[in-house]
């Protein structure tokens, strides 16, 4: 989506994690088109491959980009930020590769499923994630990271944020999948992470020029979500990952 400044403050950016007050301003053919993402029901693909993106690595990393505003009225919109933030279930799911022979190529093997609750703390001014069904040993979700991305403050501090960057941490390689056809039996590689929010949370307007908390506003929907195809990078932080965005809609 693309953000035009309505008034003296930059647009919405991530501009190398600098943290900056905004107020922007779209067009309603592009509030639109996020309101129909935001609400419509997921469509089911035919056929996913397995990609190995990072050859070197027993794993592979997804990532996406959520943020958070209110369409106000007619053509403009304004940061909002939670007051904690959305629950999500995460499923990574596993298929084998292109380049095998016919009957075993882009086959399903598996799949694993998460939930996670990131939240936004007042106190701290910061955000964190927590997993349920992670496991850092023996994975195949092994862990989550939670960084901010849109926000404001003094200097590169940070007192109201309205976004975030959600980076998960898979293996790469996850069960097997062979037939009559297909023998012997090939790898299933990570070839997509599909995420949902379950539950979100009330919020507040983002004042642009003072960067506090203004009225109180709701989500238009509990359900957001988006589906990452890779390519998956291979270090697991935020710096190292990036992924699709999320449009959390209020009004």
């Amino acid at each position: 989506m693309l953000f035009t400044a309505i008034s003296s403050p930059p647009p919405i950016g991530r501009t190398s994690r600098r943290l900056i007050p905004i107020r922007v301003s779209v067009g309603l053919a592009a509030v639109a088109a996020a309101l129909m993402v935001a609400l419509a029901p997921h469509v089911a693909h035919a056929q996913y491959c397995g990609q190995n993106d990072c050859v070197n690595f027993s794993r592979q990393v997804s990532a996406i980009d959520v943020i958070h505003y209110d369409q106000v009225g007619g053509d403009d919109v304004v940061a909002v930020e939670p007051d904690t933030g959305e629950s999500w279930t995460i499923t990574g799911y596993w298929d084998s590769r292109l380049l095998e022979t016919l009957p075993c190529r882009c086959q399903t093997t598996t799949s694993s499923q998460v939930t996670v609750d990131v939240d936004w703390s007042d106190s701290t001014d910061s955000w964190s994630a927590s997993c349920t069904g992670c496991n850092s040993s023996t994975g195949p979700i092994y862990g989550v990271t939670v960084c901010a991305t849109y926000g404001c403050g003094s200097g590169m501090s940070i007192d109201n944020s309205w976004g975030y960057e959600l980076v998960v941490d898979l293996a790469k390689i996850n069960g097997v999948f062979g037939s009559i056809s297909c023998q012997p039996q090939v790898n299933g590689y990570l070839s997509r992470v599909e995420y949902e929010t379950t539950s979100v949370d009330d919020g507040n307007q983002i004042d642009a020029l003072l960067c506090s908390e203004g009225t109180s506003v709701s989500p238009v929907s509990q359900t957001f979500g988006t589906t990452d195809s890779g390519a998956f990078e291979c270090t697991y932080s935020c710096a190292g990952a990036s992924g699709p965005q999320v449009d959390i809609i209020y009004n």
